[in-house]
């Protein structure tokens, strides 16, 4: 395929995916600019690798493999930033106003407010793999070939992310009325 072709190949590809992996990316990430240069990155990516793309296959779960993948070592490098220069890190969490740096447009609603917090408390694999089940509706095979992992370890960090999900939210959801019983 020539430059050119290629070229609006992805073009189209942005126009007609990128507030999808853009969602996807900050579902993952739980920052705008981060999901932002996640989006600009998935399809700089897709244009350099567009040979490999099986046109035979849908396009979405390409893009959403490739998305998942740089958000994951977004996070990856900012954990290793973190540790590396806690200070930088200490700063960072000080301005952060909880799991999506105070953006979340679902505030207005506490009971998804709760589960995005259940979410957001996730290790990142785990959280993705939640994301794409429950949010973009692949099967475990399909997550399995989006992030390297076996269907099975899919069903397995499932039933633990649901199990750490279930947990917060039962706790996040008694602690008020403990409270009115201590008042």
């Amino acid at each position: 395929m020539q430059d050119d072709q290629r070229r609006r190949a992805v073009e189209d590809a942005y126009a007609a995916h990128r507030d999808d992996v853009y969602r996807l990316a900050y579902a993952i990430l739980g920052d705008r600019e981060e999901a932002g240069d996640a989006t600009q990155d998935c399809f700089a990516r897709a244009f350099q690798r567009w040979d490999r793309y099986d046109g035979d296959r849908p396009l979405r779960p390409w893009l959403h493999a490739i998305a998942s993948r740089i958000a994951l070592d977004a996070l990856r490098r900012r954990r290793v930033r973190r540790l590396s220069i806690p200070e930088i890190g200490r700063q960072e969490a000080a301005r952060s106003d909880g799991p999506y740096g105070g953006h979340d447009p679902a505030k207005a609603s506490s009971r998804r407010e709760s589960v995005e917090q259940a979410l957001a408390a996730l290790r990142p694999v785990p959280r993705a793999v939640v994301l794409l089940r429950y949010r973009y509706g692949y099967d475990y095979a399909e997550i399995g070939r989006l992030l390297d992992l076996s269907a099975n370890n899919v069903g397995v960090l499932l039933t633990r992310a649901r199990a750490q999900m279930r947990e917060r939210l039962e706790r996040d959801t008694d602690a008020p009325q403990r409270q009115e019983v201590r008042g």
